[in-house]
This record gives C-alpha cells, structure tokens and sequence, in this order.
C-alpha cells in the first residue's frame, strides 16, 4: 500500500482471492476455485460470485447457491438479492427463482427508481421483473449505474447514455467496462486506460492497462483493473499495486467489516515488491 495509507472498509477481489484493505495491510479473506467477479453486501452480509459458478457467503465461505455458467452480476433490489450472468439468466438467490431470461449473457443488474435492470450482450436494458425492453442499443451493453434518481447505460460501444430517455451523455474512443456514481458525480471508465467525470469529459488519470473495476467508498471513488493497481481516482493517488488484477470491489459497513477481518488471514509482508506479489501463484 502507499505510504501512510488509511484505506479501510474497501473489499477488492484479487482473481479468486477476495481481500480487505485495513489500515496499510491487506487480509486474504477467501479464495475461489476461478475469477470473482461481483462482490455485494446484502442483509448485513457479504457475497461473492464468479466463475466458479457459485454465489457465496463471504464470512463463511458457504455457498448459498450454484448456476450452471459463469456469474457476472450481483444486485440488491427491495430487500433481496439477485444474481446473473453467462447462463442468460437472471435469478432471486435465496427463493432459486428465474426471473428473466435473456437471448445472451447477462452483464450487468441496477436498481433505480424502485424497479430491477438489466443489460447485457443483448444489446438491450431490461425492465427485469415486467420482462420489458426499455432501451436498445447497437453493441454490448457492459455497464448499468444509477445516478441522481436517473438510470445510465454504457458499453462497448464506447457511448454512455440516460438510459429511459436514450439520450447520449458522453462517448469514449474504446468499450467503457465501468460507471459509478460517487460525491454527486457520475464516472466512467474502461478500455481506453482513462479515469472520467462522465458528464464535463475531465480526466482524472490514465493508467497503463484497461480500468474495469470502479468503486464509490467513504466518499472517495477508487479505480482498478488488469494492471493490479488501485488507486483513489479523485485524487489519482496510488494506493495498492501489484501485478494480479483486480476484478471486483465493494464498500462494507464498519460491523460487516470487522467481523470479516476478524475471520480473515494477514498477507505476510515482504520487505519489497508489489502488495498483490504477496500471494504465490
């Protein structure tokens, strides 16, 4: 971590490991069998889901359900939670009821304005639960964001939109992988290595690999990707780096987090190198 770094609260998945940044050290606090690729806190819990084609109870380790393919998405909508993905379908976790199927996989889940989305390689946004297209695009759609009461929309086409009005906000030269909404502001990020506030166009850093992981914590935004960097973009400081990338990440309650460090393994810390070389291969 960056020197004098007070990074707390933030967990990030490492690949298949997922961790805690606490206080200028890392804790391991589960490995999967393949790549994490959402993280969600719901009911005062922690899931996780990926590849391995599970969604489990981070604390425990437990899984709470299985799907047939890869799970790319996870949501928190009315008090319950949701999983998706490359099975085309979209699931109620704990009730094990389909409550969409989509002609191909599912990328992304957002809750706005009291109704559950979805959007994926279909080239469309969905009303989940009605079942009803209410955007179509013409490439993949990768990213979903609710932002001041407004739902957006992004993707491989390079183009962010409002996604009920279909109005075009901002177009990048490359697919955007990311949107978050943090400190009033709505960003965007993604193939072309670049960090941005969505709606003036400012670059806040560039880094040198794609950025497919944004993450609103504490009031501050924070960025990642393939290069295995982390860094508090509003600020472009650097405050992990290591050379395994980082695929998913999520802000966990003060309680949640503590009972999870409390359970979690310290990462021996080396004299020199990068954090995420802590870890043997």
């Amino acid at each position: 971590m960056a020197e004098n770094d007070s990074v707390t609260g933030l967990v990030i998945a490492l690949g298949g490991r997922i961790c805690a940044l606490h206080e200028g050290a890392i804790v391991l606090l589960g490995e999967r069998s393949n790549l994490v690729h959402a993280l969600c806190v719901h009911e005062g819990r922690l899931y996780d889901a990926g590849r391995s084609m599970h969604v489990v109870d981070t604390l425990t380790g437990e899984a709470v359900a299985e799907r047939g393919h890869w799970i790319l998405a996870l949501c928190v909508h009315e008090g319950r939670l949701y999983d998706a993905g490359s099975t085309n379908r979209i699931f109620d976790t704990f009730a094990e009821t389909e409550v969409g199927k989509r002609e191909d996989a599912v990328q992304a889940l957002c809750s706005n304005g009291g109704r559950l989305y979805d959007a994926g390689d279909y080239c469309r946004v969905y009303d989940t639960l009605a079942g009803d297209p209410v955007a179509i695009r013409e490439d993949w759609i990768l990213a979903l964001c609710s932002h001041a009461g407004r739902l957006y929309d992004a993707g491989a086409g390079g183009e962010i939109y409002e996604t009920l009005t279909s109005t075009l906000v901002a177009r990048r030269a490359e697919a955007i992988l990311a949107l978050a909404s943090a400190r009033e502001g709505l960003y965007d990020a993604g193939e072309d290595r670049r960090v941005y506030e969505t709606f003036s166009g400012t670059v806040l850093g560039e880094r040198e690999e794609p950025v497919a992981v944004l993450c609103a914590h504490q009031e501050r935004l924070y960025d990642g990707g393939v290069q295995g960097w982390l860094f508090e973009s509003l600020t472009n400081r650097n405050v992990l780096a290591g050379r395994k990338g980082i695929t998913a990440a999520c802000s966990v309650p003060a309680d949640l987090f503590a009972a999870l460090l409390a359970r979690g393994e310290a990462a021996p810390q080396p004299l020199r190198g990068r954090l995420t070389d802590w870890f043997a291969d």
